[in-house]
């Protein structure tokens, strides 16, 4: 730990002197007492209940590497939304999906995932996509290379204890890391650029592309056979780069919503759910503070009003999930009173105004960047 201390100070004090950063954030950079970051597993049980996956995830808070991925972080994940395929969260998925229009009657719904991204991205890759993405924001020749000094340091050096072991992560970014999500969009946007964009079938086939991280919903405008041509070319790439794919005429789901096309092509969307989801929801005898409990209604409430787009479906989604909420012991009568809430036809819209998602897109940056 001594060793990855000096080479981060080495570095900030080279960009300390040539201006690049200031003493403020060159103290943040420094964590003079940091813990050891910690190997676990997390089961995936949406996969399934009986033998469920791991995922793999290092626990590195106040390690001597968390103040560099913050750093990163807060850097790199405002140029993502800069990105052409970028989507936020459900939200702004929505607010695309209905302002798509109708699709072409032999059109299919689409959705692709990469199979263990964070892990799988090579180093030197990851660092070149993060490169230019910094390069195509404008940024310094001095602050570019700031950022990329810092990352190889965070990919580099990112050691764990597990058990009475010491490992070094050889390939790809931890789980866990504060920059990992960032780093992965950045990795995916080279790949789109330089694989997907320049194909003739994407050109000549694809009406929408959308990706949440590693989650792909696409309108495939062109025959099947020519889209899994095009899927196993995807897979043939890089050797460390999966894509698993399902696509059908009339429906998909993508993130926690279910979108479906009529005889017209017109899209609508409807909330979903993995046969393997589990009754999660914070239980009413919780210790959390009140305010906090009784919330919770409302805000689930919104989501399945926001993602459900046939309003004669709503209340039976909406019972749906107040059903779950009496499982956890919530009283009707705050379920009652915030279900009438999101029915009644006076409420504003429950859709994410442009505004709304551009002020969540700037709260992702609050650290002051060099410049």
């Amino acid at each position: 730990m001594f060793e990855i201390h000096r080479k981060i100070q080495s570095v900030i004090n080279t960009y300390v002197d040539n201006g690049t950063i200031d003493q403020q954030t060159a103290k943040f950079l420094t964590n003079p007492h940091p813990i050891t970051p910690v190997f676990y597993v997390l089961p995936k049980v949406h996969k399934s209940l009986t033998n469920p996956p791991g995922r793999p995830i290092v626990a590195s808070t106040e390690s001597v590497l968390a103040p560099l991925s913050i750093f990163l972080e807060k850097i790199l994940t405002p140029l993502i939304k800069t990105t052409k395929s970028f989507v936020l969260d459900t939200g702004h998925f929505l607010s695309i999906i209905r302002q798509h229009g109708s699709i072409p009657p032999d059109s299919v719904l689409v959705t692709m995932d990469v199979s263990s991204l964070y892990t799988s991205i090579t180093h030197e890759k990851g660092i070149a996509a993060s490169k230019r993405l910094l390069e195509r924001s404008g940024r310094s020749s001095n602050s570019t290379q700031l950022c990329l000094d810092l990352l190889r340091i965070v990919l580099y050096e990112n050691f764990f204890l597990y058990g009475d072991t010491y490992y070094v992560q050889r390939q790809g970014t931890a789980m866990g890391s504060n920059v990992a999500a960032a780093y992965a969009n950045a990795y995916m946007d080279s790949f789109e650029e330089t694989f997907v964009y320049t194909d003739d079938r994407f050109k000549r086939y694809v009406d929408c592309y959308l990706r949440y991280i590693d989650d792909i919903f696409l309108i495939w405008t062109g025959p099947t056979d020519i889209l899994q041509a095009f899927h196993q070319t995807l897979n043939s790439v890089y050797p460390e780069l999966h894509f698993t794919m399902q696509y059908d005429p009339a429906r998909i789901s993508f993130l926690d919503t279910l979108v479906q096309r009529d005889d017209q092509g017109r899209l609508s969307t409807d909330i979903f759910s993995k046969p393997t989801d589990c009754n999660s929801l914070l239980h009413y005898s919780s210790s959390h503070p009140k305010a906090t409990r009784n919330s919770l209604p409302r805000s689930q409430f919104t989501r399945v009003a926001r993602i459900v787009s046939d309003r004669d479906v709503l209340p039976t989604r909406l019972d749906n999930m107040s059903e779950k909420f009496r499982e956890r012991n919530y009283p009707q009568r705050l379920l009652d009173q915030e279900k009438s809430r999101v029915l009644q036809p006076q409420s504003p819209s429950l859709r994410p105004t442009n505004e709304e998602i551009e002020y969540r897109l700037s709260t992702l940056s609050i650290l002051s960047c060099p410049k």
